[in-house]
């Protein structure tokens, strides 16, 4: 079997596998819930959950560290001009792949407003020039030895990820839950409370009269569609405003001192607990240990390894 057909059995295999797992989480009823075996430690600042130790590293990021590792064998091999390129790893993986949804907190509204994270890879267009050219001879066939080497060195990396997106699936969904818990929408008249007496603006459309008679039922609701159009919020590549900012922050110190976000968190942490039967079948066979020393090696290459931004 040749290199190129190999590679076409992998690719294969994994489409599969992503069915198979599909069929066998969504497919078959539950018949009684699975509580997840060990817990990791509650930190609310990095809003870390039970099923997060089921998520393994974006396919973005497990690929770009793949190909950093690979390169000094590909020079070795005489390809002294085929460097991989920089890219921007975060912006490619909001684009391309789910995340679990996280809470809006003051880190975020400091950070971005109420805008959407970026999407936005600027080293894009050099990364696909960069796959076609070691996936086309003459590269191919030693971009594959490479690539079997640094996986036989590496076999952390090598593995097919085939739960996490079972388990931000899951994840989204006990968010969603937890939002609509009573002990969350108990906070809302108090969140609203503090919003209104932060007197963020004395004119415009958020005034603070005209704020208090637009503000959502609670905390979920904002950014509200007017804010939205208002910033250009759901448009990563619009300016964020000293306006937009201010708001931002005033709601997501109002969403700490109401008890807004401890509540969300308890009530998310609560879901993420038990899991429907069959997708406790399948999260009780991963090896959550592997998972996260992928993770861990994944991340060491990328501060190590990845170039310099042009």
């Amino acid at each position: 079997m040749s290199r190129r057909e190999r590679l076409a059995k992998r690719i294969t295999a994994t489409g599969v596998g992503a069915i198979v797992v599909g069929v066998i989480a969504v497919g078959i009823p539950a018949t009684a819930a699975y509580s997840l075996p060990e817990l990791p430690e509650q930190d609310r600042a990095d809003w870390v959950m039970p099923l997060d130790q089921f998520i393994g590293p974006s396919t973005t990021r497990l690929t770009y560290a793949q190909e950093l590792l690979i390169a000094p064998c590909l020079r070795a091999a005489g390809f002294d001009d085929v460097a991989v390129p920089w890219r921007d790893v975060d912006a490619a993986t909001n684009a391309l792949e789910s995340q679990p949804v996280r809470a809006f907190d003051l880190a975020d509204a400091e950070a971005r407003g109420y805008h959407v994270a970026a999407t936005d890879d600027p080293g894009a267009t050099a990364w696909r020039a960069y796959s076609t050219r070691v996936y086309a001879d003459p590269v191919f066939d030693d971009r594959m030895r490479c690539g079997d080497e640094v996986l036989a060195a590496n076999p952390e990396l090598a593995r097919d990820d085939l739960t996490s997106s079972v388990a931000i699936r899951l994840s989204d969904a006990a968010f969603a839950e937890a939002r609509r818990d009573d002990s969350v929408l108990d906070t809302a008249d108090e969140w609203r409370a503090c919003l209104v007496d932060a007197d963020v603006f004395d004119s415009g459309p958020f005034e603070t009269g005209a704020l208090e008679s637009t503000l959502p039922e609670s905390p979920a609701g904002m950014p509200t569609l007017a804010m939205a159009a208002e910033f250009g919020s759901d448009d990563p590549s619009t300016p964020i405003t000293g306006d937009e900012i201010a708001l931002a922050t005033a709601d997501a110190a109002c969403r700490e001192s109401s008890g807004y976000l401890e509540a969300l968190y308890q009530a998310e942490w609560k879901r993420q607990l038990t899991v429907p039967h069959d997708y406790g079948e399948l999260l009780a066979q991963v090896d959550v240990a592997q998972i996260a020393e992928t993770k861990r090696s994944v991340e060491r290459v990328l501060e190590a390894e990845t170039p310099a931004r042009p």
